[in-house]
């Protein structure tokens, strides 16, 4: 989907207070930016997540284009959002050294990192077409994990947990993957070229950078399974 504004507004909105867009079904029972860590009285407790080896994150220096080692990033969002019911209260913070496995024991070899705003109506498609398919169950069982963050609201303002619950909890997205909120544009860094949603490819067992591609098509996920017989 194509959007001449949206990498302006990326600097644009980085810095200013976001507010939550209209909801796509249902509604929270609380709103705000910051949420109670998980395993708060009442919760359910949340499998065990991706997991970090105890080998230390790769060295720098980072870059954001295929080939470069992708830096740590941090969001705050949900390992598990089916399981924690989208509770804006069991927010947690996930970073990308959580997905890291350079000796291989998870069996994961790749993580795909999918960057979208409730604005773009491609990366709701994305999101049917992903639910509809049962791309998440397939391509996890092949060693693809995933990661899902929502970087602006309806009105181009950054995320925020409201809009994270009415993105992942709404029935034809249903997302089951580790699903995070990007509200100071973290992933606009990687963007290169103003199509949305961005999908990148990750090498878990060295955090580099195979590929990014802007936007999406029904046939992305083709690409995805000739990158895994390729490893």
């Amino acid at each position: 989907m194509k959007q001449p504004i949206a990498l302006v507004l990326f600097a644009a909105t980085c810095f200013v207070s976001g507010c939550s867009s209209s909801p796509l079904t249902g509604s929270p029972a609380t709103d705000g930016e910051s949420a109670a860590p998980a395993g708060a009285a009442g919760s359910t407790a949340a499998p065990a997540g991706p997991t970090s080896t105890f080998a230390s994150y790769p060295a720098g220096p980072y870059g954001t284009g295929r080939g470069a080692t992708i830096q740590n990033l941090s969001f705050l969002g949900w390992r598990h959002p089916d399981v924690a019911k989208y509770d804006i209260n069991q927010l947690e913070t996930l970073r990308l050294s959580d997905f890291y496995d350079p000796d291989g024991h998870t069996g994961i070899k790749l993580l795909a990192v999918n960057a979208s705003a409730v604005w773009c109506s491609v990366c709701r498609s994305e999101y049917v077409d992903m639910n509809a398919q049962g791309t998440y169950a397939t391509y996890k069982a092949k060693g693809v994990e995933m990661l899902g963050t929502l970087f602006e609201d309806n009105a181009y303002y950054p995320a925020q947990p409201t809009d994270l619950y009415h993105w992942g909890s709404v029935s034809n997205h249903a997302v089951a993957f580790p699903l995070v909120i990007d509200p100071s544009c973290k992933m606009g860094a990687y963007f290169d070229s103003d199509a949305t949603p961005l999908n990148m490819l990750v090498d878990v067992r060295t955090m580099t950078i195979v590929s990014v591609t802007m936007g999406y098509s029904t046939t992305y996920w083709d690409t995805v399974q000739k990158t895994l017989d390729a490893l």
